[in-house]
């Protein structure tokens, strides 16, 4: 199961956490990874590329963690917190048909 964690800190979209294999169907072969894959990195480069947010990334083993800077400027951080919201809204679509291989959770920081 894939499992993705929402950061928020005092109700704003701060980051996210996401890890797990959907196991689905085979590797390679995963629907639901490759959506989820395809939602968050899309995320990563829209914040780091095109706001060019102060963030703090890891990707290591499966492992995918973006966190906004707290030093990020107010416009750059609400276009941030946008793009988390878009992606958490396909994410929460995709967890609505693949319950089974998609958890999504909120985690205040």
């Amino acid at each position: 199961m894939t499992t993705i964690t929402v950061l928020y800190k005092d109700d704003a979209l701060v980051g996210f956490r996401a890890k797990g294999h959907a196991g689905y169907a085979e590797h390679g072969e995963d629907i639901v990874c490759a959506a989820v894959s395809a939602l968050t990195q899309t995320a990563l480069i829209g914040i780091t590329e095109n706001i060019e947010c102060p963030c703090s990334v890891d990707i290591s083993d499966g492992r995918l963690e973006l966190m906004l800077d707290a030093s990020a400027e107010a416009e750059k951080r609400e276009k941030a917190e946008l793009i988390l919201g878009v992606m958490l809204s396909g994410l929460r679509s995709i967890e609505s048909q693949y319950d089974n291989y998609l958890k999504v959770k909120k985690k205040e920081v």
